[in-house]
């Protein structure tokens, strides 16, 4: 993964726990201080070990920490820095769910070896929404989770969120994801 996404994680740990946290995390993962170069491209491995003592320092579980940190990135972090493409990724979750490859397609002339995630959006009612998450990486579920929590709070819209079916592939996974939003009044 790049250095954008330590450099993500930093800043969710310094804005929310401090620097004597992050310190600690550091000394726990044995993470050098050059992975935070934001455009470089890092072993997988250096980000889990960053989550995993960031999990371990914050008393959560890794699905917790993740979750919290997909929350951050799109609530937080992502609107920092990028926040003319998020504008233009949509204007309500599906939209916002549906433009993701593209908004993806835009950024990977920036990054080399880039590898992101794909998201495909499924209409099955009015009200309930299927969204099919591929990636080359495992493990990254409960960071998604948090992305979709996110859009509640960036929508200002309720969304119940489950996971229908989950499937290891021999190079990543792919989670489909039950998307459940409210009746409008009148409908």
């Amino acid at each position: 993964m790049y250095g954008l996404i330590h450099k993500a994680l930093e800043s969710m740990v310094l804005s929310h726990h401090g620097e004597g946290t992050w310190k600690k995390i550091l000394a726990t993962s044995e993470v050098e201080s050059d992975s935070f170069l934001t455009m470089r491209s890092y072993h997988d491995e250096v980000t889990f070990a960053l989550v995993g003592a960031a999990s371990q320092h914050l008393n959560l579980s890794t699905a917790e920490c993740l979750e919290a940190f997909g929350e951050y990135w799109l609530m937080e972090f992502a609107p920092k820095n990028y926040n003319m493409l998020l504008k233009s990724t949509g204007r309500e979750p599906i939209e916002f769910l549906g433009n993701l490859d593209d908004l993806h397609d835009h950024i990977s002339s920036a990054f080399t070896e880039f590898r992101p995630p794909s998201f495909a959006v499924e209409e099955i009612s009015e009200t309930v929404y299927l969204l099919h998450y591929r990636s080359s990486r495992k493990g990254l579920e409960s960071f998604v989770v948090g992305i979709l929590k996110g859009l509640k709070k960036r929508f200002e819209t309720d969304i119940e969120i489950e996971v229908e079916s989950r499937e290891q592939l021999e190079n990543g996974e792919h989670v489909i994801f039950q998307l459940k939003f409210p009746r409008l009044a009148g409908d």
